[in-house]
């Protein structure tokens, strides 16, 4: 199997595009989520930790707000401050 630089540009554009929609993903969640999740996924440091933790409180966060409360556990979660500034 031959892959030709037309095929390698066309993926690169397409990959290109697919993460450009995770980063507007990404923005979307921080603008969405309490403040008290999105400074708890930025406990973490690595760049795909944090991500990864943001799209997981996002998804307990749209079952309800009690889903998100069960994964923080103890820790008392502030849902009348949502969302962090985006630029």
């Amino acid at each position: 199997m031959s892959i030709t630089q037309k095929e390698i540009e066309v993926f690169l554009e397409k990959y290109k595009e697919y993460l450009l929609s995770q980063v507007e993903e990404i923005k979307n969640i921080l603008q969405t989520l309490p403040a008290d999740a999105v400074e708890r996924a930025f406990s973490y440091k690595d760049t795909a930790e944090i991500a990864e933790k943001l799209k997981y409180y996002h998804s307990m966060y749209q079952i309800g707000p009690h889903a998100l409360e069960e994964v923080f556990g103890k820790n008392k979660i502030n849902f009348s401050k949502r969302g962090v500034t985006v630029v």
